[in-house]
């Protein structure tokens, strides 16, 4: 059996051998480009830092656990560009091994969490605006707005791993939100039954049983 330090070694061979420099080069400056740093900056040394920790992970290093969800997270929060995830996609592609799952799951994590923070701010403002509309609709459209913030900061909690408790004070805020746009449909709507949902039912911890 292997000892952890030849286990160690063998993912070091591992990488060495599969490491491509210009590759790893070029993604580097798309780097620069993208964090508008310098390319010797420690801003772009670090995310450097968290590929190579990525690439030595699929080599079979045990000291880099979920380097993936560290890499995307940083991609996703920094407005890192799709074609530089691909570039980095594509480099990761070269270390995977059968049966692991990371680049794919490090790609769909960076581009979701891009294009969910680009939303933000945009759906930040589309509930302030229909906050001032007057009006039963306008209300509905405030609470479902309102709702599908705390939704998508629940997502993003989701993806980067984020604290339990908090993703669920985020899902009930929706979920109040959501019920307070139901309430404004069943009370004052023409058609109240359009806004009755009884039938849904929200799943508890016996249901896993």
């Amino acid at each position: 059996m292997n000892t952890s330090d030849d286990i160690t070694q063998q993912a070091l061979n591992r990488y060495n051998r599969l490491f491509d420099n210009e590759q790893y080069m070029t993604i580097s400056m798309m780097f620069a480009a993208d964090l508008r740093a310098d390319h010797d900056s420690s801003h772009v040394a670090d995310v450097m830092n968290l590929i190579t920790d990525m690439a030595l992970s699929l080599s079979g290093h045990s000291h880099y656990e979920m380097a993936w969800l560290k890499l995307a997270t940083f991609c996703g929060q920094n407005a890192v560009k799709p074609a530089t995830i691909d570039a980095v996609y594509t480099y990761l592609l070269l270390f995977q091994q059968i049966g692991d799952t990371s680049v794919e799951d490090f790609e769909g994590t960076s581009k979701a969490l891009l294009k969910t923070y680009e939303t933000t701010d945009t759906l930040r403002a589309a509930v302030s605006f229909s906050n001032g509309v007057h009006g039963w609709r306008g209300r509905i459209g405030y609470e479902l707005l309102a709702s599908s913030d705390y939704m998508i900061q629940s997502a993003i909690q989701l993806l980067i791993h984020g604290n339990p408790s908090y993703i669920r004070e985020k899902l009930q805020s929706g979920l109040r939100r959501l019920t307070g746009a139901l309430f404004e449909g069943v009370r004052h709507s023409d058609s109240p039954t359009l806004f009755a949902f009884k039938e849904i039912y929200l799943p508890d911890e016996h249901d896993r049983h």
